[in-house]
């Protein structure tokens, strides 16, 4: 006794500190158990369940077989009713056998032909109407003289009137022309007997691919070891299964009718070949029982091994990122949960990764566009003043145009120079930028013109300071000669973001340049030539907003360019700017 506690503890302890242990031990009894369960059931009860089994599948395979056949009958009666009220309906013009002779023969041809192809289904092979002259309108191709000397058409009789099941017979009158002609086929025949003249006599007949239905057949045949009778309403045969057997006493016989058809179904299985099977299940339950408990044993231990495995790895790769080895990654060999967890984490050190890049970057940029504030900075009261100064010499010579032209220049050089706010409202943009445009109609007079169109409700909204004056410098530098075009801006709102559009109709960019003006590395012969302006801006709302927002440009050569501006919608508390703007501009 005293040696069987430690190994009790010891064992406890194990299954306590080892995963594998315990995944082992739970999947074995999980399977064991079961197993053991269903196999005192099914040695006990397998030729009571074989049995009761069996005539639950007789009875919901005949009723399956019963509903596809009606399926069948119903379909092909329901397509020959509207065949014949067609062709009794005057409205839809004369059919006649030969070749249209006006254009009202081959309009009423091509509408019968349309008219019977719109009734075809994915189960229909072929819709036609034959007449005694062996002429047949329908599709696909057959050869009627082969049809009519079909066993089962020249069995038709010839007085015969209403509904005619031809039963299931081969297809070999149809014409193929690389088309998927089913081998059997089920068809109904209708006599045509309420018109004169040449389709007096004729038939109209409707075939269906017997091929799920054959599929069915065999399925009762094989499985059930069953034999099947279907006859029509006058006791014709429609179907028997090959090599039929004599019935007996003790089989098992389902019967069923079909409405739509009056045709009968008759399914017979014999018993003898079912209780067989019982026994022989009942054998197979015993030997796979033992086979499957050495299954089990063996399943459980590489499944415990291979999951623990998996989790050991995954904790080993944590533990290298954790000291800073981004490279490391997890090889996914599978789909499941712990496949996912591993994708997962590949994907969060990626992202780590483009984190990291992401801020070394912007660090980069920050301390360039420092070095280049400082190296390029000048003051921008000096150079105002100057400007106003100017201003009034004009005033007092009485030179109106040069007055206005160095006002708007101010106000241009005050959105741009004054660089206490990187994000400023868009209407404070807008205005910077009808100030830019006064300047060049001053330049080209009335050579170019121009719309902006934006809600009122957006001008709060925040946009970084001095986007559209670049890319307009490039449009008159690059894109129009001698200032001539049209240039419309528009801004609208996109869900939670905001999408400005800047396009004209200049020359164009030529394709190998649009392909690297949003580029950070650009060749020097492309410097000052607007690439580097494009990179900027695109740069600016990179910066503010994310990777996700920027410029998307599209140009054609000779057409103009639209450049997009994407960005998110931000509110800003703009009414103060708003109000010393209009103060200012009331005191100049």
């Amino acid at each position: 006794m005293q040696v069987r506690v430690p190994i009790l503890k010891s064992a406890y302890r194990y299954f306590k500190r080892n995963l594998r242990a315990k995944l082992f031990l739970f999947f074995f009894i999980a399977s064991a158990v079961p197993l053991m369960i269903l196999g005192y059931l099914s040695y006990s009860k397998s030729t009571e369940e074989m049995q009761s089994q069996t005539v639950q599948y007789g009875k919901s395979n005949i009723t399956q077989l019963q509903s596809q056949l009606d399926s069948y009958s119903r379909q092909m009666k329901s397509t020959t009713r509207y065949i014949y009220s067609y062709l009794l309906d005057p409205l839809n013009g004369t059919l006649h056998p030969e070749e249209p002779q006006d254009y009202a023969g081959y309009v009423s041809q091509k509408n019968f032909n349309r008219f019977l192809d719109a009734h075809k289904t994915e189960e229909t092979s072929g819709i036609y109407l034959i007449t005694p002259s062996n002429i047949y309108f329908g599709s696909p191709q057959i050869d009627v003289n082969r049809l009519k000397q079909q066993p089962w058409w020249q069995a038709i009789p010839g007085n015969y009137r209403g509904e005619y099941w031809t039963g299931l017979h081969d297809s070999s009158y149809y014409v193929s022309r690389n088309m998927n002609i089913p081998k059997q086929i089920i068809g109904l025949v209708f006599p045509v007997q309420s018109q004169y003249g040449y389709l007096q006599n004729s038939r109209i007949v409707v075939e269906m691919d017997a091929t799920k239905l054959l599929e069915s057949f065999r399925t009762l045949e094989n499985n059930l070891h069953s034999f099947i009778t279907i006859r029509d309403k006058d006791g014709r045969l429609i179907y028997q299964s090959p090599n039929m057997v004599e019935a007996r006493d003790d089989d098992l016989v389902w019967n069923r009718s079909i409405e739509s058809s009056g045709w009968s179904i008759e399914i017979r299985t014999l018993y003898e070949p079912v209780y067989r099977s019982t026994i022989m299940i009942r054998y197979f339950t015993i030997a796979l029982i033992g086979f499957a408990f050495i299954l089990v044993l063996l399943i459980s231990y590489l499944f415990s091994a291979r999951l623990t495995r998996r989790i050991i790895s995954l904790k080993n790769k944590m533990q290298l990122v954790g000291i800073g080895q981004l490279q490391s990654r997890i090889e996914p060999d599978t789909e499941d949960e712990l496949g996912r967890l591993g994708a997962s984490f590949n994907k969060m050190v990626e992202q780590i990764r483009f984190l990291i890049e992401e801020v070394q970057h912007k660090e980069q940029l920050k301390k360039e566009a420092q070095l280049q504030a400082f190296h390029y900075q000048i003051n921008p009261h000096l150079l105002l003043n100057t400007l106003n100064m100017i201003q009034w010499q004009a005033k007092l010579k009485s030179d109106p145009e040069i007055q206005n032209m160095i006002h708007y220049l101010i106000k241009v050089l005050e959105g741009n120079l004054v660089i206490t706010e990187e994000l400023i409202p868009l209407q404070k943009e807008l205005q910077t930028v009808e100030y830019y445009l006064k300047i060049q109609e001053v330049r080209y007079g009335g050579a170019f013109e121009y719309s902006i169109d934006v809600n009122a409700a957006l001008a709060s909204c925040l946009i970084p300071r001095m986007t559209l004056q670049p890319l307009l410098e490039n449009t008159f530098f690059h894109g129009f000669e001698d200032g001539e075009g049209t240039i419309r801006i528009e801004v609208r709102e996109e869900g939670t973001d905001l999408a400005l559009t800047l396009e004209d109709d200049g020359e164009g960019i030529e394709p190998d340049k649009l392909a690297t003006l949003l580029h950070a590395k650009q060749s020097p012969a492309r410097l000052g030539k607007g690439g580097l302006g494009c990179y900027n801006v695109d740069q600016k709302f990179k910066l503010h907003f994310g990777e996700m927002y920027g410029m998307q440009i599209r140009s054609k050569l000779g057409e103009g360019t639209a450049i997009t501006i994407r960005w998110p919608k931000t509110e800003g508390a703009n009414n103060r700017i708003l109000s010393a703007d209009k103060e200012e501009n009331r005191t100049n």
